[in-house]
């Protein structure tokens, strides 16, 4: 709670003014707030069938950006010589899909967007839609990146990733001392 202000009047002498810290909440506001605690539960309970989030946040006091989202699956695989990323991406051509790598990781970004205008004598009906995904991934081992192959064939992209030869240790040389 934030502090507020009290100023009180003494005998004699001007006002005085006292910061109060955290004022204890009383019984009324404590009675109000569980009021609409439980108003709010009996809307969530409500909406629920039109909701399917209710139970996870609340839409009324939450933020937009909070709602549930799906993200889709990326998958990474170490086949020793190589990495094997897959990347569901339905509803996505190759067109739509940027993939950029080098050698510590990679990115895959796709976007795409629709838009429908139907025109009538009597009405205008517009609709538009549009979706983007982006996924950052980090190799646990330094890769090639101008070796990389990429296919995409029924919104799956699947990446062959080479890495990269390790340079092979200095073995030490005894010195014979004469």
């Amino acid at each position: 709670m934030s502090s507020r202000t009290v100023s009180r009047r003494t005998r004699g002498t001007s006002s005085s003014t006292t910061q109060l810290a955290n004022p204890q909440p009383t019984a009324l506001s404590t009675g109000f707030d569980n009021i609409f605690e439980q108003f709010r539960r009996s809307i969530d309970e409500l909406m629920a069938p039109f909701y399917p989030f209710t139970g996870l946040i609340s839409p009324v006091t939450a933020p937009i950006t909070q709602l549930p989202t799906r993200a889709s699956v990326v998958d990474l695989l170490d086949e020793g010589d190589h990495y094997v990323v897959t990347a569901e991406l339905p509803g996505f051509s190759k067109d739509q899909v940027d993939v950029q790598v080098n050698k510590y990781g990679l990115i895959i970004r796709a976007q795409r967007s629709a838009e429908n205008e139907q025109k009538d004598k009597n009405y205008l009906y517009r609709e538009r839609a549009y979706s983007a995904f982006e996924r950052a991934i980090d190799f646990p081992e330094e890769v090639l990146p101008q070796k990389v192959e990429g296919t995409m064939k029924d919104g799956i992209l699947r990446l062959q990733i080479p890495k990269k030869e390790p340079n092979p240790e200095e073995r030490l040389t005894k010195v014979q001392i004469k």
